[in-house]
């Protein structure tokens, strides 16, 4: 049975309804220490199934299964360890000879190696994009995942020991600069990770690799324990901070005219994954039939 999902929920039947809610005041906030701009402090994960929680790539190739806590623990540790060591090992020469771990990690995430991060994107509709992007889930409902990155560093500060100070120096979102700084590589990061109070979530602005990363806008979350629930977390917080997450669930049939839109905004394949094969993908979703 899955476990119940946490944050506010909001659906959403129509492309008109889904950009008031991405860009209702709310989501979009006047930041009078920012110029008075309007800007949004959440950050956005599309999913095409809004039954789905965060389940990490490096948890699913694991058989983690969240709804228990029977979960091998040292099974996942050894696994991410060996991953990342073998992926540095026959990556091209010299590649990441003078490479942090986190930066190893950026490449390997970006690249499709199992590991415990997980992508979002500053952009919300990059995000619609991911929640409407696969005609083989076109009969499910999809939903975005909107989490404010102020509340977060709010939470992240509750659980920190004396002796993680250097997380309080930054406001909302890491870089591997930052990370590098602070944690000489994942074993330090995880030492904080003794029990559920002590769980950060980080959110982790990678270096721009190439220009997919740039055009998705993207961004990383990554907890200091391989085996911790992502879902789970926000389960424990969302309860005490109210607006740390909202959920937009799309109705299944709205996806087709949104997909559309999104197509007559210049968010596809092409943009995001620049490059011969999503061009071809783009293509043949664009000379392909609308969703019905």
């Amino acid at each position: 049975m899955p476990m119940p999902l946490p944050g506010k929920v909001i659906r959403i039947t129509s492309w008109r309804e889904l950009v008031e809610e991405l860009h209702s005041r709310q989501l979009v906030q006047l930041q009078h220490h920012e110029g008075n701009h309007m800007r949004s402090p959440y950050v956005f994960r599309g999913i095409d199934n809004a039954q789905w929680g965060l389940q990490t790539s490096l948890q699913r190739l694991c058989g983690f299964d969240e709804s228990t806590h029977d979960n091998d623990t040292d099974k996942i540790d050894i696994i991410e360890r060996s991953l990342i060591r073998s992926f540095r090992k026959y990556a091209t020469a010299g590649a990441f000879d003078k490479s942090s771990e986190w930066y190893v990690l950026a490449v390997g995430q970006h690249n499709g190696l199992p590991t415990r991060c997980l992508d979002w994107t500053s952009s919300p509709f990059v995000a619609a994009h991911f929640a409407c992007g696969k005609e083989g889930d076109k009969d499910k409902d999809g939903s975005i995942w909107c989490l404010h990155t102020g509340i977060l560093r709010d939470v992240n500060e509750r659980s920190l020991d004396k002796a993680s100070r250097s997380l309080k120096r930054i406001s909302w979102v890491y870089d591997t600069r930052l990370l590098e700084e602070s944690f000489a590589d994942l074993e330090e990061f995880g030492a904080r990770s003794i029990d559920t109070n002590n769980q950060l979530l980080l959110i982790w602005e990678p270096p721009s690799l190439d220009q997919r990363i740039a055009n998705q806008a993207g961004l990383l979350s990554i907890m200091n324990n391989a085996i911790a629930s992502q879902t789970q977390f926000f389960q424990r917080h969302a309860k005490h901070f109210t607006d740390l997450l909202v959920r937009i669930e799309i109705d299944k049939r709205a996806k087709s005219e949104i997909r559309d839109m999104l197509d007559q905004n210049n968010i596809s394949e092409r943009m995001l994954y620049p490059g011969l094969p999503g061009l071809c993908d783009w293509l043949k979703r664009y000379y392909g039939k609308a969703w019905s």
